[in-house]
């Protein structure tokens, strides 16, 4: 192969990769914040993209009426200033953690026949490892040794 054939490699791999890291998961948040926008429903407590936090009135085509403060003041914005869905949030939490309560549920709980101690720091010795190889010592001591 010549160095033309390396460059056009090169160029396709770097397409590539630019397509998966950057263009696909943006078309991904675009089509899940698009759906998210035609879910909305009256009730809805809604944070717009300036950050101002109502609940949702009336829904028209491409408009949301929102009332917003203590004072119920109602203001009309479009379905395309919607940021993000404030207790929809929450709801898809509380599922997930009962979720993952069930499964906890299933599952057996590990035995615990086995005693484990810990070891000391410091390369201390236990009474217990002491007198193991105080045991062991004599009896190496007195096998012959083969010639």
């Amino acid at each position: 192969m010549n160095a033309g054939m390396y460059n056009l490699i090169l160029l396709i791999a770097f397409l590539a990769l630019m397509y998966f890291l950057l263009i696909r998961p943006q078309r991904k948040q675009d089509k899940e914040i698009k759906a998210m926008r035609a879910s909305l429903k009256v009730g809805d407590e809604i944070v717009t993209i300036g950050g101002i936090v109502g609940k949702i009135v009336r829904i028209k085509e491409d408009r949301i009426l929102m009332e917003t403060g203590t004072s119920k003041m109602t203001i009309e914005i479009l379905k395309s200033a919607v940021g993000s869905v404030v207790g929809k949030k929450a709801e898809e939490k509380a599922a997930e953690a009962k979720d993952q309560k069930a499964e906890e549920e299933e599952k057996p709980a590990p035995r615990r026949d086995k005693k484990v101690t810990p070891k000391k720091l410091g390369g201390e010795k236990t009474e217990k490892a002491e007198k193991a190889e105080e045991a062991e010592a004599p009896a190496a001591e007195e096998e012959p040794k083969a010639e």
